[in-house]
C-alpha cells in the first residue's frame, strides 16, 4: 500500500507537471519565446518587429538548404538545364549521415526537380547531397576545373550569402550536418536576409508550398513512384506558406516561416493608389517547440507590424532596419 506522503508528493508532481505544461502554452500564446534566438521581419520594408540573439553565431542544421536550393535555382537560370535532367546517386551521397527520407540508394536516378522537392521538404540530406554534386560537376566543367563538386558547390553558396550581406554566415555542406571539420554557422538575422531572397523568387516558392508531393526513383531502369510529404506542420495554418524547417543536435530545432496577408490600396505621397504588399518572415533557432514559438512569434510580430502602419511606418533606428542589422 502506497503511504500517504508518496501519495502527497505524485499529487504534487502532477500539479507541478500540469502548470509547467499551462505556462508553456500561455507563453506561446503571448508570443514569449525561449528560443536561442529569433527575428522576425516584413518583407517589403525590411522593419524588423522582433529580435531577440539574432545576431548571435550558431548552427542552424537543415536551414542552410534554402542556400542549397536557391543556388540550384540560380545555376538552372543561368545555365537553362531542364530540371527534368536525371541525376545519379552517388555511393559518396549515401556517407552522409542523417536524413534519407527517399531510401536513395547508389546508382538511383532522380530528376533535379524531384531531388530540390525532397531537400526542401523532407529535408533529405542525400538528395541534397546528390543535387550539389550534379551542380557543382556541372560548374566545375564550365570552367574548365577539376575538383570537388561539392566543394565548387558551397563555394556558390557562401557567395551567394555574401551577396546577401549574410557577413555572419559560413556554410560547409549542403545539408547542414554539423559533421564537417568547420562548423556550419549562421544567425538569425542572416537567415532571414536569406529567406526574404528566397521569398522573392517563384521558383522557390513552388517548392516549399506543398505539403505533399509524387516523385519518380528511377532503379535499376525501373521507375519507382514516392509521396513525399512537408515537414512544416506550420503550413496552411492562417496563410503561412512556408518555408523550411531545420533539427540536428547541435542546432536545436529551428524553422523560417513566413506568411503573406492580403495586400491594401493606399495613397502614396503623390496621391495615387498603390497595392502594399504585407509578407512576414519569422526565424526560430534552438528551440524545444519551433512549431509553437514561430506561430506565436508570427501573431505578436503582425500585431506589431499593424501598431507601426497606424503609426505611419516610422524608423527612427538604422537598426530597426533588417539590411542593416549587424
Amino acid at each position: 500500500m502506497l503511504e500517504p506522503r508518496f501519495l502527497l508528493n505524485l499529487g504534487i508532481r502532477r500539479w507541478l507537471a500540469i502548470a509547467a505544461l499551462v505556462l508553456s502554452v500561455l507563453a506561446v500564446v503571448s508570443g514569449t519565446s525561449h528560443a536561442q534566438s529569433v527575428i522576425a521581419v516584413d518583407v517589403y520594408n525590411k522593419k524588423i518587429h522582433m529580435e531577440r540573439g539574432a545576431s548571435v553565431k550558431r548552427p542552424v542544421g537543415g536551414l542552410a538548404k534554402v542556400a542549397t536550393a536557391l543556388v540550384a535555382l540560380d545555376w538552372a537560370d543561368v545555365t537553362k538545364v531542364p530540371l527534368n535532367t536525371l541525376a545519379t546517386v552517388s555511393p559518396a551521397a549515401l556517407q552522409i549521415a542523417g536524413m534519407n527520407t527517399m531510401g536513395l540508394q547508389p546508382g538511383d536516378q532522380v530528376t533535379l526537380r524531384d531531388l530540390l522537392y525532397a531537400t526542401m521538404m523532407t529535408s533529405d540530406n542525400v538528395a541534397a547531397t546528390a543535387l550539389a554534386a550534379f551542380v557543382g560537376q556541372d560548374i566545375l566543367g564550365r570552367r574548365g576545373r577539376g575538383g570537388d563538386p561539392i566543394a565548387a558547390f558551397v563555394t556558390e553558396m557562401n557567395k551567394l550569402a555574401a551577396r546577401e550581406g549574410m557577413a555572419n554566415t559560413r556554410f560547409t555542406n549542403p545539408h547542414g550536418l554539423e559533421n564537417s571539420r568547420t562548423m556550419p554557422l549562421s544567425t538569425g538575422a542572416d537567415m532571414a536576409k536569406l529567406a526574404m531572397y528566397a521569398v522573392s523568387r517563384a521558383p522557390f516558392r513552388f517548392y516549399t508550398t506543398q505539403k505533399t508531393r509524387a516523385i519518380t526513383i528511377v532503379r535499376m531502369g525501373q521507375p519507382q513512384p514516392m509521396t513525399l510529404q512537408n515537414t512544416n506542420a506550420l503550413l496552411g495554418v492562417g496563410s503561412i506558406d512556408g518555408m523550411k524547417t531545420g533539427n540536428t543536435p547541435q542546432s536545436g530545432g529551428c524553422i523560417i516561416a513566413t506568411e503573406e496577408r492580403q495586400g491594401t490600396l493606399m495613397k502614396n505621397a503623390q496621391g495615387q493608389q498603390v497595392l502594399y504588399r504585407h509578407r512576414m518572415v519569422v526565424v526560430v533557432l534552438g528551440s524545444a517547440d519551433p512549431f509553437g514559438e514561430a506561430r506565436g512569434l508570427l501573431q505578436q510580430s503582425w500585431n506589431a507590424y499593424d501598431n507601426w502602419l497606424r503609426q505611419g511606418r516610422p524608423v527612427t533606428n538604422r537598426q530597426e532596419l533588417l539590411a542593416s542589422f549587424e
